[in-house]
């Protein structure tokens, strides 16, 4: 089970002074503490916080709405009881419960100045609230039984998984018959009395057949539940609708919401622009690959295998710049002695560069005849190369021709 860290608020108007204990599988021994809120913050990190608020300021009721539908039933409730209420609708906060065996809603109501100051402390000392329970749904719940805590002045009783009341330990003896007359067809069996000290001078008379139970708490609702925790389910959060974690987180994403929406599509435009970026460079990455392996096979045409071409270009290279006669005439050697030449021509756009029998056959495209001419002077230059021009025709102001290079073993 996840830590509770349970914080009780005696008076709303005092939040300043509280008392708190951590519930957990992993401390047997919980230690009960009393002070400001600030201290209990910094307890409460990595649990759930349940604050419990006290009862006195809580309205519990129940009402039967015709709806399954909890947002319908928010809507309707508050107006179903308006003619009941003191307050006008508007300023108060509705929680609502589970349904009993009689189909009727409990709800729980509490003026909302008191919800907003009361959470608005919380904040400020730094605690997030998970629940807030009115503190008379911290007392256990059973079938046939109720439960009673009798702490200094103030008497809380729980008669069911909704519905509770607190009282003054002076008004104890009215009020308990009373309820006790209102609830004839749900009499308990038993009475759960939870006290510091003997009080049985204090409670009236009941129905003999309600057995009555006495435990002793010196520390009061804490040690009630400072082994045991509390069972959220089995009561009424006033953590809902507008007070609620989600509500809460929507307030604080909203102003943001326009701005992340916009994060959000830049971050997707960077996405397609990257894998598009990406495609692309595949592709140009084939393109070149295919044409490296295309000059590699002019270069070796023998090979039929085209692994480490770079390494062995670069050896055959290295042979070549050795110098060596008749090895001139291969396909690389042939490209270094007239390389400086065809770089010299202006206006030089090469078409195709074939390579057989120790000829390199050159398609190229030069401003007129004069600069084919003077392309195979600057060729004729190099020791041991012979240049004949096979073609040569003029087309769109242009000359297309045609060179064969032969090299000369020395």
């Amino acid at each position: 089970m996840r830590d509770q860290f349970i914080i009780r608020l005696f008076k709303l108007d005092s939040p300043e002074n509280v008392g708190w204990v951590r519930v957990s599988d992993n401390n047997p021994e919980p230690v009960i503490e009393y002070g400001a809120l600030e201290e209990a913050a910094k307890q409460s990190i990595g649990a759930q916080v349940i604050v419990l608020v006290p009862t006195a300021d809580v309205l519990l009721t129940s009402i039967s709405v015709p709806t399954q539908n909890r947002q319908r039933m928010l809507k309707a409730i508050p107006f179903a009881l308006e003619e009941n209420l003191a307050s006008d609708v508007e300023d108060l906060h509705f929680a609502i419960g589970e349904k009993d065996a009689e189909g009727r809603t409990s709800v729980a109501i509490i003026e909302r100045h008191i919800m907003d100051s009361c959470i608005s402390e919380f904040k400020s000392a730094g605690v997030n609230v998970d629940v807030m329970l009115p503190d008379v749904f911290a007392l256990g719940v059973e079938e046939g039984q109720w439960d009673m805590l009798i702490d200094g002045q103030n008497v809380l009783l729980r008669l069911s998984q909704a519905q509770g009341l607190s009282l003054e330990v002076e008004n104890l003896g009215v009020m308990l018959p009373l309820v006790v007359k209102e609830q004839t067809e749900e009499l308990p069996s038993k009475i759960h009395v939870w006290q510091n000290e003997d009080t049985s001078a204090v409670i009236p008379m009941l129905n003999e057949d309600i057995e009555r139970v006495a435990s002793s708490c010196e520390k009061g609702l804490l040690e009630v539940i400072s082994h045991n925790g509390i069972a959220v389910n089995d009561s009424i959060n006033l953590m809902q609708g507008d007070y609620s974690r989600r509500e809460q987180l929507g307030k604080i994403w909203r102003p943001w919401r326009f701005a992340a929406s916009l994060a959000a599509i830049l971050f997707l435009v960077h996405v397609v622009i990257a894998i598009t970026e990406s495609s692309q460079l595949e592709k140009e990455s084939e393109i070149l690959k295919a044409e490296k392996i295309k000059i590699f096979k002019q270069a070796f045409p023998e090979t039929k295998k085209f692994n480490s071409m770079k390494r062995r270009m670069e050896n055959r290279l290295a042979e070549l710049q050795q110098g060596g006669g008749a090895k001139r005439a291969t396909f690389m050697g042939l490209m270094l002695d007239s390389g400086g030449a065809l770089n010299q021509t202006s206006g030089l756009v090469l078409r195709s560069i074939r390579y057989k029998n120790g000829a390199l056959d050159i398609d190229l495209e030069v401003p007129n005849l004069q600069a084919l001419d003077q392309l195979k002077q600057n060729l004729l230059k190099t020791k041991g190369m012979s240049v004949e021009i096979q073609s040569a025709a003029s087309r769109n102001n242009k000359v297309q021709g045609r060179i064969q290079i032969k090299g000369q073993a020395t």
